[in-house]
């Protein structure tokens, strides 16, 4: 694995070096001739080739025709090189003198007497240099092609291209599956591949030639924007070893980066050329953000729009192609969709948890045809043992005929040790600061209470008179109604949480803090949108799901640069996901989830790596209600669940029985 050094990552601007390759033909009179224009670090940047006929001279060095040849080959690149070199054994002397009336700096390369630089040090004193025979005039000291050729000269093997364009004009012409190399006698025939051709796996040529045509690793040294931490190097060192691999790191030890550094070494190594990202709707940009940092030459792209956009999208082939689970999920039923029809190289399913269960997002998922296989979630398990059965069938599968089928007991349990990577907080964040928890009992208001003892008796009432037929989802429903009214009374507004938050923010904001408020309710009455109405002195943004996702992205980054935003307000389900919030210090639950493995998710969205101060979470529990009535049934709850289960929690509104919700109210 290459260094990953804290080194600033700099985009210079392209300048072209051109490399000629020509072959005279053995059994015929032809000529076989290719260009390879790469960077100054040698890496692709076209490849045209062609063939001549020498119509029955014999003279293998016809000036006239290779002139025209590698005429023909220069006006057929979309950029003409800066500088050109080919070998002094194929061409003669005298042939580029007007650098070909291109403006091209032409050098012949003798390479006779090179001795190549020995890979543990410098060459030997006594080795000599390759001879460079110069067709037009020398560079300048200060000039762009100068730069260019002291770059090219300080590499271990300065001329090694020629090696790679050689093997690449064998490739062509020899491959049966070339059916675009033709020749009319007497003519030349040009075929040029872009970058973009040769990294699109158009044909299996395609990414042969991408293979042969890529600079050796150890010459075309990766730099990266920071500095990956111990645990994460060892992270991308398990995504580098192992084709199945489910990583389930706490939340906030930035699982998405350890798998962009991983996609991007085995891409520049010649590895992988495709990788599906399949996550949440809401955190796709996310995604495109830390690869435009973390891998800024890959192209990407998130699928999106209608159908008869989304087709387009598909075959553009870019090195991440993104998708929601729901928009894939859609996709399945299109059989020509190139979802489907393509074999990935990579399928990444983040969030893993969404693939819990064996329904059809699930099954679509494990249908696509893969050579690698990785998932992510902080939560393999949320409620029992078959939902990381569901997820291990993801991972230890390639899509290609029957996945395995995994049942709860002694077989799961080996093979999740054996794909499950798992690294918490506390483990590897030795500077991270402490993230503190504090319960608020809170006092209803006078009206609240009075609301709240008014429909919690009403509501008794109903289940008692529904008798036999009374189900859980009659007291699910009375649950919510009167956790509603803990938040804010429904017809006055008054809000004993709501209050206490706005004081607290009026001295928290006064000392440069920032806060994330949670809430499992969107309504104007008593959830985000009240909750935004009541502290609008602060200037808060909210997001939910009804935010579409596009604007999604420019509503977080509003909330991290400007400073008139003191709060986020968001649903817990939109805004517990993929976001990175660390700017603020002070997390308030307005309400409290079912499942504490989801409220963990949404306070880890600013507890984690890059929090400079302590982070404060605050939960409310509105005394002598249904809330702390079922605060209770969480805490035995959670003490069982930790006696079993590391880190994860179930999801207890689908796990509670019968007698726990009746028992709730008395019943």
């Amino acid at each position: 694995m290459p260094d990953l050094v804290d080194v600033p990552n700099s985009l210079m601007p392209v300048s072209r070096v051109g490399w000629l390759k020509l072959v005279h033909e053995e059994d015929s009179q032809g000529i076989r001739a290719a260009l390879f224009q790469t960077s100054e670090h040698t890496e692709p940047q076209d490849f045209c080739f062609a063939r001549m006929e020498c119509s029955g001279s014999g003279d293998r060095f016809n000036p006239r025709m290779l002139r025209h040849l590698t005429v023909s080959l220069l006006r057929n690149t979309a950029v003409p090189p800066r500088l050109l070199f080919g070998l002094a054994d194929e061409i003669p002397p005298g042939l580029w003198t007007d650098g070909l009336g291109l403006q091209v700096l032409c050098c012949r390369v003798h390479l006779a007497r090179m001795s190549a630089r020995s890979r543990n040090g410098p060459r030997p004193q006594d080795a000599k240099q390759p001879q460079m025979l110069w067709e037009t005039e020398r560079p300048s000291e200060t000039s762009e092609v100068q730069r260019l050729l002291h770059a090219i000269q300080e590499r271990a093997e300065p001329f090694e291209p020629f090696q790679r364009v050689a093997a690449g004009l064998a490739e062509v012409f020899d491959a049966a599956d070339a059916p675009w190399v033709t020749a009319v006698a007497g003519f030349v025939s040009v075929t040029c591949l872009q970058a973009t051709d040769l990294e699109s796996d158009r044909t299996p040529l395609a990414a042969r030639l991408r293979s042969i045509l890529a600079p050796p690793a150890e010459e075309y040294p990766l730099t990266w924007p920071g500095a990956l931490m111990p645990f994460q190097q060892e992270g991308v060192q398990t995504f580098l070893k192992n084709r199945c691999l489910l990583l389930a790191d706490d939340m906030g030890l930035g699982k998405t980066i350890q798998v962009i550094a991983a996609l991007r070494i085995l891409r520049h190594q010649g590895n992988i050329a495709s990788c599906l990202v399949v996550a949440p709707a809401s955190i796709l940009d996310q995604w495109r953000h830390e690869i435009a940092k973390w891998a800024p030459e890959f192209s990407a792209i998130i699928i999106r729009g209608p159908k008869s956009e989304r087709h387009w999208q598909w075959q553009l082939r870019r090195d991440v192609t993104m998708v929601s689970y729901d928009m894939l999920r859609s996709e399945h039923g299109d059989r020509q969709s190139p979802a489907f029809r393509h074999s990935w190289d990579v399928v990444v399913a983040d969030e893993a948890q969404r693939i819990k269960n064996r329904n059809e997002t699930s099954r679509v998922l494990k249908g696509l045809r893969r050579t690698r296989s990785w998932a992510l979630t902080g939560t393999p398990i949320e409620n029992h043992e078959e939902e990381l059965a569901s997820i291990l069938e993801f991972v230890d599968h390639d899509g290609i005929g029957m996945p395995p089928r995994y049942r709860p007991g002694a077989v799961l349990r080996a093979r999740h040790r054996q794909l499950q990577l798992r690294r918490k907080k506390g483990e590897v964040l030795d500077d991270l600061p402490p993230k503190q928890i504090t319960m608020v009992p809170i006092e209803l208001t006078r009206r609240q209470r009075h609301s709240y003892d008014r429909a919690e008796q009403e509501g008794i009432v109903f289940l008692k008179s529904l008798g036999t037929e009374v189900g859980v989802r009659h007291v699910l429903e009375l649950i919510t109604r009167l956790k509603q009214i803990c938040n804010a009374d429904l017809q006055t507004g008054e809000s004993c949480k709501l209050a206490d938050i706005a004081d607290r923010l009026g001295q928290l904001t006064a000392q440069g803090h920032k806060a994330l408020i949670f809430s499992q309710y969107t309504s104007d009455m008593s959830g985000v949108a009240a909750a935004g109405r009541y502290l609008q002195q602060f200037h808060p943004l909210t997001l939910t799901g009804e935010v579409p996702v596009a604007d999604r992205a420019a509503i977080i980054e509003r909330f991290k640069t400007d400073d008139r935003h003191k709060a986020l307000i968001l649903s817990l389900r939109v805004g517990g996901l993929g976001l990175n919030l660390q700017e603020a210090s002070y997390v308030f639950h307005l309400d409290r989830w079912w499942n504490p493995a989801v409220e963990r998710q949404a306070e880890d969205r600013t507890h984690r790596m890059g929090q400079a101060v302590k982070v404060n979470v605050i939960k409310y529990s509105c005394i002598d209600t249904i809330e702390q009535r079922v605060d209770e049934v969480l805490v035995q709850k959670q003490k069982l669940f930790d006696q079993l289960v590391d880190d994860v929690t179930l999801n207890l509104s689908a796990k509670l029985s019968q007698q726990e919700l009746f028992g709730l109210f008395g019943l």
